[in-house]
């Protein structure tokens, strides 16, 4: 591996001594100079734990933000109970660094009571045994059969005193080689040192790496939130309830959901050992298949919370930062609420529990979750290893990080960016260079280029696998409900395959849409048919027939979500007049669903999307003291 803590330290201090570098703006066309600023810090927990400098989930002060936790006898009173439902007193840096050295002090004494730092301790009751207690080691006063009582105590005192002073000398140096880098001076004032004792963050100016370091939703909602449901309920399936599930959740559509196919009997037989796209899939789609027979009614409770909850967290864009933030707050205080029903003690033992509460601040600071998140980077673990695979392995990382560079020096150049040689003027490839990725879809792909949407606004099926002729009978058993024919009389009909919604998603025969009608006005609707003339693939003469649904006032009461009624009515729609998509499910709107949620909550009136803020749950709480007996029952 890299040397992390050295990078980590060298950059830090790039940021922190405002380190001006000089870079070519290919617009303005004139040279500018830039430097580093650190936006956030996003990761799994446990390395945002070690970006903190705080111990994680395994400490009894567990989060990275604030001072939440405390011991299990604590959590488990009311006020320690219901302080993991909220953002405890935030955490400072320098109270951080400060806490630190109090530590490593007590370390020193050989306290294992106050703080585990077992290379320190063992080292510390080493030194005691050798000076104090071991015969032949020990100061040979100790072994003076006159001296007793006070004087020998005194003497006993005298020793201890001075071994955690020579402890933390010895911490000073370490490591060696790092202390031997430092200047006169620095070796003059003994102190603690960031990157080698502490994380060099902390010291970062402009940072404060325990606000900075935002939920991340992969790690903590989907392997984390999500495992835990999942876990909850499939736990007690037989082989009857696995084989029911998974054969309800296959018939699922996934339609306007951009879910991969899916593979319910893999999920169901590893159900142990699933991964975040899995996750993702039945965030959206388990509320669905369960019922009495699969989950108690708590449980299902608990998935429409998490449902909610997700699909709020998957929001691409914000347009009113304070009602979202209000929504998001009731999601998350509704699914803590329904944990504590289901069970009460996994709040007390799961950290990511802890996490959610933190996020809102988080979204307003620095815009959607999944801004932050890491999913999108998993991957990368196959690029590290490839790039080792020609190596000699005497200097693996070496070989990698050069590998690494090459590949961004060439991405660089070949997609024409700019670069100064030495001692000449800025500079970039030829034109002929520049152009070999534009045309060379192997090299784009590789590259992970992203080109243009290719998709044509229309697409036609070809004569041998579609309807074609005259507006009667291209619509076939569609006529009755719709009996109007645009355009000239006789016009030739041809079926199109799909066309492109606002929202640049693909939609099919069959899909469910919002469309705009003559009057402005947002209708729910599914596709029957999508026509354009023959030899015409211009949207413009594209012709879209909907079945019109009405979205009823009041939602299922089950699933809390919105009913659609069928109208038996037709109408055309023009292709650009269809902003986003819904899924279908029983003729209900899928609230669950990641893909175009905010599009959807901003179509759908507002009483129909505002997530339900849950009662007080005393009541409900008071009635199960069963679930966890050492969890008072008044909360």
């Amino acid at each position: 591996m890299l040397d992390h803590w050295s990078n980590l330290m060298r950059w830090a201090k790039i940021v922190h001594e405002d380190e001006w570098s000089s870079a070519y703006d290919c617009e303005l066309q004139q040279e500018i100079i830039f430097r580093l600023g650190i936006h956030l810090l996003p990761a799994d927990n446990p390395q945002q734990a070690e970006t903190t400098s705080t111990a994680g989930s395994s400490a009894t002060y567990w989060c990275r933000e604030d001072d939440s936790g405390g011991s299990v006898t604590h959590r488990e009173t009311n006020e320690g109970y219901h302080a993991l439902f909220a953002p405890g007193t935030p955490r400072k840096p320098e109270e951080t660094i400060a806490k630190i050295k109090e530590q490593i002090k007590a370390a020193c004494r050989g306290v294992a009571t106050a703080v585990e730092i077992e290379q320190l301790i063992e080292k510390a009751r080493g030194i005691n045994q050798e000076r104090v207690f071991n015969r032949d080691t020990r100061d040979p006063r100790l072994n003076d059969s006159k001296i007793k009582g006070p004087a020998r105590e005194t003497i006993k005192q005298e020793i201890l005193e001075k071994i955690p002073e020579e402890l933390f000398t010895w911490v000073i140096i370490q490591p060696p080689d790092r202390y031997a880098e430092l200047d006169y001076l620095s070796k003059q004032t003994p102190e603690l040192r960031p990157g080698d004792h502490y994380n060099v963050l902390l010291r970062v100016r402009g940072l404060d790496p325990h606000r900075d370091s935002p939920c991340e939703i992969l790690h903590t909602i989907l392997l984390g939130e999500d495992k835990y449901v999942w876990h909850e309920t499939s736990k007690i399936w037989n082989d009857e309830q696995d084989a029911v599930f998974a054969a309800r959740l296959q018939f699922s559509s996934i339609d306007g959901l951009s879910l991969p196919p899916l593979r319910s009997s893999y999920m169901v037989q590893y159900k142990k050992s699933l991964i975040g796209k899995h996750y993702k899939a039945l965030q959206q789609l388990a509320v669905f298949q369960l019922d009495e027979t699969l989950c108690s009614p708590a449980l299902l409770e608990l998935w429409k919370a998490n449902g909610v909850l997700g699909a709020l967290l998957w929001y691409p864009e914000i347009k009113d930062m304070d009602q979202y933030l209000a929504d998001l707050s009731i999601a998350i205080a509704n699914v803590l609420d329904h944990w504590a029903i289901v069970d009460p003690t996994r709040i007390m033992q799961k950290y990511k529990l802890h996490v959610l509460p933190h996020i809102p601040e988080a979204v307003r600071r620095f815009g959607p979750a999944i801004f932050f998140q890491t999913e999108i980077f998993e991957c990368w673990n196959s690029v590290y290893r490839l790039c080792s695979v020609l190596s000699n392995h005497q200097a693996p990382s070496l070989d990698i990080a050069i590998t690494l560079a090459d590949m961004e020096r060439f991405k660089h150049q070949v997609s024409g960016g700019w670069w100064k040689p030495d001692g000449g003027d800025w500079t970039r490839a030829g034109h002929k260079i520049r152009g070999f990725l534009v045309g060379n879809k192997q090299l784009q792909r590789r590259l992970s280029w992203t080109a243009q949407n290719v998709f044509k606004p229309v697409k036609a099926l070809s004569k041998a696998k579609c309807h074609v002729g005259t507006w009667k009978t291209v619509l076939d058993m569609h006529w009755n409900a719709c009996q109007i024919e645009p355009g000239t009389a006789g016009t030739v009909w041809i079926d199109c395959k799909y066309t492109i919604a606002r929202s640049e998603d693909l939609y099919l025969p069959g899909s469910w849409v919002f469309f705009t009608n003559t009057t402005g006005e947002a209708t729910a609707g599914r596709i029957a048919k999508i026509l354009v003339p023959d030899a015409s693939d211009s949207p413009a003469n594209a012709i879209v027939l909907v079945y019109k649904f009405l979205v009823s006032d009041n939602r299922d009461d089950r699933l809390d979500m919105p009913v659609l009624m069928a109208m038996n009515q037709a109408v055309l729609v023009k292709p650009e007049k269809i902003i986003a998509h819904s899924n279908e499910s029983r003729f209900l709107i899928n609230m669950h669903a990641l893909h175009n949620a905010h599009l959807i909550r901003e179509t759908l009136p507002r009483h129909l999307t505002l997530p339900y803020e849950k009662a007080d749950q005393s009541d409900e709480l008071s009635r199960l003291p069963e679930a966890s007996p050492s969890v008072p029952v008044d909360l």
